[in-house]
């Protein structure tokens, strides 16, 4: 990366590449504070406050039983920060699955972080539910992290796709949920979800990591 251009990228962002999607509308590639980011029109998909808010979750659930999985799912892949932040920071080499809908944010993936080289990584162009339905795999630590810019698909809430997911889960799985809820309404909604994973799972967790982001962590 240019040396002048991150520097300048230290007092106002630069816009590295913008192409258009056909699942999440205009797609940016930018340089902020040094380091390349990419955003939809409205929300940061990878590499920024995402990136932060997904850390915190893991690190809640400690490096020590991290460490003990032996394959994680992830669902809503979008640049990668997620599996980057597993390898990078946790120094994870288990088998990851990563299933993302939108063929876009992957090109930019690859072309700008180069996910594709990424060691033990399964990259799967799908759509998240239908995976899920589909696949035989199953796994000790599943992330959702699936959005339509700000927009989070109803299925999510739905019984179905929690009965679905507690499926793929091995015994003594995890699975971590990032939501948004920027409304009361949203916040009922997360509080109705909240209180279907108590009868599906053994322990269910609730963590705000900032204003708008609440992770929600489900032991099986």
């Amino acid at each position: 990366m240019n040396l002048l251009k991150q520097l300048i990228s230290f007092i106002y962002p630069l816009k590295i590449k913008t192409i258009p999607s056909e699942r999440s509308g205009a797609l940016e590639v930018t340089l902020v504070n040094g380091k390349l980011v990419i955003d939809s029109e409205n929300a940061n998909y990878s590499y920024g406050s995402l990136q932060r808010v997904l850390k915190k979750g893991l690190s809640y659930i400690g490096k020590q039983k991290l460490k003990q999985l032996n394959s994680i799912l992830i669902l809503g892949v979008a640049g990668g920060s997620v599996i980057q932040t597993l390898r990078k920071d946790f120094k994870l080499h288990t088998k990851i699955t990563g299933v993302e809908i939108d063929a876009d944010v992957i090109e930019l993936a690859n072309t700008y972080f180069q996910l594709y080289k990424t060691p033990n990584l399964e990259l799967i162009t799908e759509d998240a539910f239908k995976y899920i339905r589909l696949t035989k795999h199953t796994y000790d630590l599943i992330i959702i992290d699936v959005f339509n810019d700000t927009q989070m698909p109803s299925e999510l809430f739905e019984d179905t796709f929690w009965e679905a997911t507690s499926n793929l889960l091995n015994d003594k799985g995890l699975c971590l949920f990032n939501t948004l809820y920027s409304t009361q309404k949203e916040l009922d909604r997360n509080n109705k979800l909240k209180a279907l994973l108590t009868t599906l799972f053994n322990n269910v967790e609730s963590l705000k990591t900032n204003q708008i982001n609440e992770i929600i962590l489900v032991h099986k």
